[in-house]
């Protein structure tokens, strides 16, 4: 996938010891690439920082972290259109002959669909597991409260009784 930079902007920065990172053109190339990719490390490497810093810079600036948030949602979207395109809309595969490409066929994702429905009808399209348990019988389960010290104080009981008679 070839990155798109923000108008301006000829090439990713070099990636060395900088000064500082937070630079208005630094934040610029990283959330274009983080809203094009949703790929954190593709975003740093392009802006010339690492991901650690990046997070720093997160944690720091709450608006750098709502323009990071706002750009995961911006790819997200653009992630659930092309899997919505797969889905229905299908891709294009090559049919070739003699290593000739002689035609191309539409391949829908039928797993594309399944996944973009369960996202937005899971009371509809996710699996439920339903589990019953039975008591005795069939009937209802019998609970009973119990003290684990009593249990313990019981087995001991039994034990040192089993030494004295034997």
């Amino acid at each position: 996938m070839s990155v798109s930079l923000p108008p301006g902007v000829e090439k990713p920065l070099k990636i060395g010891r900088p000064r500082t990172i937070r630079t208005d053109r630094a934040r610029e190339i990283f959330m274009s690439v983080l809203r094009q990719t949703c790929n954190v490390s593709e975003a740093c490497r392009t802006a010339g920082f690492g991901r650690s810093a990046a997070y720093e810079w997160r944690h720091s600036d709450p608006v750098f972290n709502a323009e990071w948030l706002d750009a995961e949602d911006e790819a997200a979207d653009y992630l659930e259109r092309e899997a919505w395109r797969r889905g229905v809309e299908g891709i294009d595969k090559p049919i070739s002959h003699k290593g000739v490409i002689t035609a191309s066929y539409k391949e829908y994702s039928d797993r594309m669909l399944e996944i973009l429905l369960k996202a937005h009808r899971p009371e509809k399209f996710v699996e439920k597991i339903v589990s019953e348990i039975q008591g005795r019988g069939g009937g209802p389960v019998q609970t009973q409260e119990v003290n684990p010290r009593d249990i313990i104080t019981g087995k001991l009981a039994g034990i040192a009784a089993k030494r004295i008679a034997g």
